[in-house]
């Protein structure tokens, strides 16, 4: 999993380099909400767009959701501990319109991959579980941005349709699934 996430983040600098010399990057960081299959999972969502025009960039996103139960089984006393991670790394154009000097909105279209995983372990029988998978991931949206100082901006809503394809968890066909990612934080510009 780490593997990817660092050959993620090398392509991503490898390919807009010359646009930050050029037009100027950004980096973006904050909370994020997934809803997917059902299912809400809180974390966190990065990303990095090189703008090759003052319009359009080329942007690499990142994020990490992470959901945990604990179910105390009847009539025992055995905790059963479940833990899932979401981890997505997607890639594409990014698309600006300055609405004015402290504003601007955008819209993306991003590809690229996800990696599910999940463990299951008890207290009290001493089983631990683990399993994960990749699949395909899309990402369809867009946000807006308010400048607060010269390079910090602050984006309070960014709002992407996810799409993540077929994969396996513990020998189970898990299917494809849509729903929505929020985001929200801060903006550094260079």
């Amino acid at each position: 999993m780490t593997r990817y996430l660092v050959m993620s983040i090398a392509l991503v600098l490898v390919f807009t380099g010359s646009a930050f010399s050029q037009h100027g990057a950004q980096i973006f960081g904050g909370y994020s909400y997934q809803r997917t299959g059902g299912e809400g999972v809180n974390g966190f969502n990065a990303s990095v767009t090189g703008d090759i025009t003052p319009w359009v960039g080329i942007t690499g996103d990142f994020a990490l959701h992470s959901k945990g139960t604990s179910v105390l089984l009847p009539n025992s006393s055995t905790l059963l501990n479940a833990d899932a991670k979401l981890l997505s790394f997607m890639f594409g154009p990014q698309f600006t319109s300055h609405v004015n000097d402290a504003t601007s909105m955008f819209v993306h279209i991003l590809a690229g991959g996800y990696r599910a995983s999940g463990s299951v372990a008890s207290s009290g029988l001493g089983i631990s579980v683990n399993s994960s998978g990749t699949g395909f991931s899309t990402a369809t949206g867009g946000g807006v941005d308010f400048r607060v100082a010269p390079r910090i901006a602050v984006r309070p809503v960014q709002i992407d349709w996810i799409h993540l394809g077929n994969t396996s968890l513990f020998g189970a066909d898990m299917g494809s699934s849509n729903g929505f990612r929020y985001s929200g934080g801060i903006v550094v510009r260079f």
